[in-house]
């Protein structure tokens, strides 16, 4: 933009008084603009139902775990846990995993909404496997 220059040059430009108007007009609408969005998250928080997350207003569901040996390693979705009551988060599934220095184990998926009693039942479990075995007297085998 060009300025045209003034009719008297003795007498100062009278600008600079609309350009600092209009500076505080830009931040008092920055601020205004600004205090409207602060509101509106504020206010979408404390009355929206839809803005509170679903599980925050459920209850944790209990899990109580019996006949875990003292020793036995416990394990829920892959990390180790010491206590053998805990919660979980209800509607989703869960895996638990028992296993014992003995080699023996347990496993369960499971699914809970609120309380549940899970009996820990440890079993060994087998390979088969074929041997042949050729006797080591070869009189013994000739009979």
């Amino acid at each position: 933009m060009a300025h045209t220059p003034p009719e008297d040059p003795q007498r100062p430009l009278q600008t600079v008084g609309h350009v600092l108007d209009s500076r505080w007009m830009m931040a008092l609408a920055v601020a205004a603009v600004l205090v409207a969005i602060v509101w509106a998250l504020v206010d979408n928080r404390a009355g929206s139902p839809s803005a509170v997350d679903p599980f925050e207003r459920r209850p944790m569901a209990t899990v109580e775990l019996l006949g875990v040996p003292a020793r036995a390693e416990v394990t829920l979705d892959g990390r180790e846990i010491t206590n053998r009551r805990f919660g979980v988060t209800p509607g989703t599934r869960h895996l638990l995993e028992v296993r014992d220095d003995e080699g023996r184990s347990w496993r369960q998926v499971f699914l809970a909404d609120g309380s549940l009693s899970l009996v820990v039942e440890l079993r060994t479990h087998f390979v088969e496997v074929e041997v042949e075995v050729e006797p080591s007297d070869p009189e013994r085998a000739s009979d």
